[in-house]
């Protein structure tokens, strides 16, 4: 197996599992020193502590499922060091820092259900030596072997907890970061969605807004008993604007339309949409015709006198424009853009430079002149 492979608990493992054992042939060697054991146990006890760690570590890296044969390492740990502890008559404090030490491996990697495992797997090394050679009971541990059993304990804990708070700092520190990244995300996409609705040379909401926001406003508007009024409004003469003085000049044009169009709705829920090329549309929630019909004229005779400059160039032209409203032209919101067009198609065919509503006859023809059909 690949070393990238391995799960990351079988390469913290192998640092957890050669410190204890380690530290643990430190205080051992005490033990055997005073048993003046002979060669075999010692060269027993170096395979054992110090080669062994190796070894598990070669095993987990090199299985198909790694985490799973790290599992296993922990539980042969508490198989091997339950024989140790029987073999030397179940010393206390050896008995008890081996024990705990395998406990405490099990369970932060299995959870509680690891420490049945583990006492298990003690136990387990335990009955195979009573089985071969019988079990005796020496508990007795010279005094500097039961503090050094002390000292090897407490160093153990305290590395085990030193490194889960550097792990929960390291946590902390990237949740933080994911959080910020994550609001970093919300805020673009945010600002996508929002350029997704605005037009980019006038920074007005688009078409695309508008078909969302009528469907929407007219449902509260109709809830509410609330009348919803459309203007459309076209620039006069535009072509001929960009034929004579270029198209940036009818870009111009257009933006100081809409700087004029965001100035007169400035009020919550009243929204300028720029609905295509040279045309606007004013959706005005709870607003009357009529109030839409002063509104419009008011931005018709403010655009007739404005002097839209661009590249030097003085221009001026005027604006049609047709209004109609709920519920008096339609409840629906396709109906009440077509009869907004209707009205608009009026002002213009009646010389342009007017503010035309809708009517009944303008929605059916009968009002225009022969040349519009």
């Amino acid at each position: 197996m690949q070393a990238g492979k391995i799960h990351w608990v079988v390469t913290l493992n192998r640092r957890y599992r050669s410190l204890f054992f380690a530290l643990g042939f430190v205080v051992l060697a005490t033990h055997l020193a005073y048993l003046q054991a002979g060669p075999v146990m010692w060269t027993l006890l170096v395979l054992q502590l110090l080669a062994y760690p190796q070894l598990a570590y070669w095993r987990a890296a090199r299985a198909e499922d790694s985490l799973r044969a790290e599992m296993q390492n922990l539980l042969i740990d508490g198989v091997l060091l339950g024989a140790w502890i029987a073999v030397w008559g179940m010393p206390l404090w050896i008995s008890f820092v081996l024990f705990v030490g395998v406990c405490v491996n099990v369970v932060i990697f299995m959870g509680m259900p690891g420490l049945w495992k583990g006492m298990a797997a003690v136990g387990a090394g335990v009955a195979a030596v009573a089985l071969v050679q019988g079990l005796s009971f020496r508990p007795h541990t010279e005094l500097h072997t039961s503090l050094l059993c002390i000292a090897l304990l407490t160093s153990y804990l305290l590395f085990f907890a030193n490194d889960a708070y550097r792990r929960g700092v390291s946590l902390r520190e990237s949740r933080r970061q994911l959080g910020e990244q994550l609001a970093e995300i919300t805020k673009l996409q945010a600002q996508l969605q929002e350029q997704a609705q605005r037009d980019p040379l006038t920074g007005l909401h688009n078409r695309r807004f508008l078909d969302e926001a009528l469907e929407r406003e007219l449902a509260a508007c109709t809830a509410a008993g609330l009348p919803l009024t459309l203007v459309l409004i076209d620039i006069d003469h535009f072509k001929r604007i960009n034929d004579t003085y270029g198209h940036p000049a009818g870009d111009e044009m257009i933006r100081q339309l809409a700087g004029l169009l965001r100035e007169r709705v400035r009020d919550d829920g009243l929204i300028a949409c720029r609905y295509g090329g040279e045309e606007f549309l004013l959706m005005l929630p709870g607003t009357t015709v009529a109030e839409a019909e002063a509104l419009a004229e008011d931005i018709r005779a403010t655009f007739e006198s404005l002097r839209v400059v661009a590249d030097g160039q003085a221009m001026r032209t005027t604006l049609s424009i047709g209004v109609a409203g709920f519920p008096e032209h339609g409840a629906r919101a396709q109906r009440l853009v077509l009869r907004a067009d209707h009205a608009l198609y009026a002002a213009k065919l009646r010389g342009r430079n007017r503010v035309v509503v809708s009517s009944d006859e303008l929605a059916s023809g009968r009002a225009l002149p022969a040349a519009a059909h």
